[in-house]
C-alpha cells in the first residue's frame, strides 16, 4: 500500500515518484506520459512536491473533487502517489510500483457497512469499465477484493469519478530496472499486467482513461 508519510523516500516507487516529479519540473515524466496518451497536455504537478516535503494528496484534497462526489467510498478515498492536472483541466492520478509483488494486496476493512460499500462500488466499476467490451470478464469479487485490491480500488475511483463527470485519468507508473530495490524487466511488467487485466476485466490491456507506463530507470 502507499506510504503516505511525508519526507524523502530512499528507494523503490516512493523514491522514483518523488524524483521524477521534481526532476526538471517533471518534464521527463510528462513526456513519457504523453507518449502513451497524446491527449494529455502540459502537466502542472500538485504532488509529491519537494516544497511540500513530498507530501501526498488524498482524493478529497484534490481541487475539483469534494466529499459529496466521494460518497461511494467509506473514507473519501486513497492517498495518491502523484497528482497532476494538465492544461485541459484533466486530473491525473498516479499509482507507482517498483516491483510486481507491490501490486498484490487485499482489503483490510472490517466494518460491515464499509465492506459492503466497497464491494458494491467495485462491482459497479467493473460493469462501467467493461461496458461494450466483447470479452468482458465475469466479475470476480475475490480478484478485486482479495488479490488485487489496491488496483481494484484505483480502477473504481477512475470509474466512479468519471461517472460523476470529473475529468480524470489514471496512470499506473511501473518502474523498470529499479537499481534501488528490486529490479523488474519491462517484459515481466507487461506480462503481469496482461494477466491481471484479463482476470479483472477480460482484456489484456488497461481500460479507457487508464494508462500503464513502464519507465526505465536502469
Amino acid at each position: 500500500m502507499s506510504n503516505t508519510s511525508k519526507g524523502r523516500g530512499e528507494k523503490g516507487s516512493k523514491f522514483w515518484m518523488q524524483t521524477l516529479v521534481n526532476l526538471d519540473g517533471g518534464k521527463t515524466l510528462e513526456k513519457a506520459v504523453q507518449k502513451e496518451d497524446s491527449s494529455i497536455g502540459e502537466i502542472r504537478w500538485l504532488s509529491p512536491l519537494k516544497a511540500d516535503n513530498y507530501a501526498e494528496l488524498k482524493t478529497e484534497g484534490i481541487t475539483g473533487i469534494n466529499k459529496s462526489i466521494l460518497l461511494f467510498w467509506p473514507d473519501n478515498g486513497p492517498w495518491w502517489d502523484g497528482v497532476g492536472i494538465d492544461d485541459k483541466g484533466c486530473i491525473l492520478l498516479f499509482e507507482a510500483k517498483a516491483h510486481i509483488t507491490e501490486t498484490k494486496s487485499h482489503c483490510t476493512a472490517t466494518d460491515p457497512n464499509s465492506v459492503l460499500k466497497i464491494k458494491n462500488s467495485m462491482r459497479d466499476a467493473h460493469q462501467s469499465l467493461t461496458a461494450g467490451m466483447p470479452n468482458s470478464a465475469y466479475y470476480d469479487e475475490h480478484v478485486w477484493f482479495k488479490e488485487y485490491y489496491q488496483l481494484g480500488n484505483r480502477l473504481t475511483f477512475l470509474a466512479k469519478l468519471r461517472e460523476q463527470h470529473v475529468n480524470v485519468k489514471l496512470v499506473l507508473l511501473n518502474i523498470v530496472e529499479d537499481p534501488t530495490h528490486i529490479s523488474t524487466p519491462e517484459k515481466e511488467w507487461k506480462d503481469h499486467y496482461k494477466e491481471v487485466f484479463k482476470k479483472m476485466l477480460g482484456q489484456d490491456s488497461a481500460p479507457t482513461d487508464a494508462t500503464c507506463l513502464y519507465f526505465n530507470v536502469g
